[in-house]
């Protein structure tokens, strides 16, 4: 059975299909105008708003910022609004460093002060030691000993093994048969009392009445012996006249010489001279001899006798010598004289 044939769409829209049979003319479609051309640059879809209904709308909508213009009268001068202007003076440079200087010097001071305190015990500590072994030498008491261990840091002289200058003072001391006051001043002490010191040197103060014992022993019997100011003066009987004779005392090369310096007979006073060429001359020829005397006895092993100081009250002996040990060696112990 045949189908006539009618007109059917596509689903695309736009008319009728074109007819099977192609003879048929259908009419055209008339033609739209061109359309002008794009520009060079997509267009922008357009911004659509939220719906009014929503709450939020106002929020998220952007908020056009308007720039302000410049206006060129307008006036920035403090002056104008008030303010007076200051002008705020730059620091010195005292002034800057003043807080780095003070730091340092409180660092510093901190570090002085733990090295003298430092210092200072190690000096109390050593000079305990000294005047232990030094009063054990001289019999003296040691409570009383006193030491000084010179100037400068004692910490830098113990390291280099030697202490500069060391003094060592005894108020009552026993060489020999001798007691007084011993003074002991050493150079270059080693760290270690038996070793030998640079210079060391020891001066033996006598009392009065030890002085007066001692400046007999010089004078010889049937004479008294005073003290004057740097003499030993000698009295004795000569031709029933009393003669008196200050003998001022001097070492030289490690004895004892006394030497007449004036010559009383009675309450006149002579020089040697005068007296040799006197009436006593004759008689007392004995007393215008000087006299030499060894004093090694009455001072350490080790030393040599070298100076002598006379007072009204006092006799001082001084010995000295090199290389000698602080403690040991001798110190302690008194020399000999040869028996002529």
């Amino acid at each position: 059975m045949d189908r006539e044939q009618g007109s059917f769409d596509w689903g695309f829209g736009g008319g009728t299909n074109p007819p099977l049979n192609p003879t048929v003319q259908q009419p055209q479609p008339q033609q739209q105008p061109a359309l002008p051309q794009q520009a060079a640059h997509p267009v922008q879809p357009s911004r659509q708003l939220p719906p009014r209904d929503d709450p939020f709308a106002e929020i998220q909508r952007p908020v056009k910022e308007e720039i302000p213009s410049w206006d060129a009268d307008l006036s920035f001068d403090p002056s104008d609004l008030g303010f007076e202007q200051v002008e705020i003076p730059r620091k010195s440079l005292a002034r800057r460093l003043a807080g780095p200087i003070i730091f340092l010097v409180i660092f510093v001071g901190l570090g002085i002060f733990a090295t003298i305190a430092a210092d200072n015990f190690a000096r109390d500590a050593v000079a305990g030691v000294v005047a232990g072994a030094i009063s054990d030498t001289f019999k003296g008491n040691e409570d009383t000993v006193t030491v000084d261990l010179g100037e400068g840091l004692f910490l830098g002289q113990a390291a280099a093994g030697k202490i500069d200058d060391v003094t060592i003072a005894i108020p009552e001391a026993t060489l020999g048969a001798l007691t007084g006051a011993i003074k002991v001043t050493a150079t270059g002490v080693p760290t270690s009392t038996s070793q030998p010191t640079d210079t060391l040197n020891v001066a033996f103060t006598l009392p009065e009445e030890p002085a007066l014992a001692f400046a007999s022993t010089l004078s010889g019997k049937k004479t008294t012996s005073t003290l004057g100011d740097g003499v030993i003066a000698v009295a004795s009987k000569v031709a029933g006249k009393k003669i008196t004779v200050a003998l001022a005392p001097t070492a030289v090369e490690g004895e004892l010489v006394l030497t007449p310096q004036t010559i009383a007979v009675g309450d006149t006073v002579m020089t040697p001279d005068e007296f040799a060429e006197s009436k006593y001359g004759t008689a007392g020829k004995s007393l215008l001899k000087v006299r030499t005397l060894c004093v090694a006895d009455k001072l350490p092993a080790s030393l040599t006798f070298d100076a002598i100081g006379v007072t009204a009250t006092s006799i001082t002996i001084s010995a000295s010598g090199t290389k000698v040990p602080l403690v040991g060696g001798g110190i302690a112990t008194p020399g000999t004289c040869e028996a002529e």
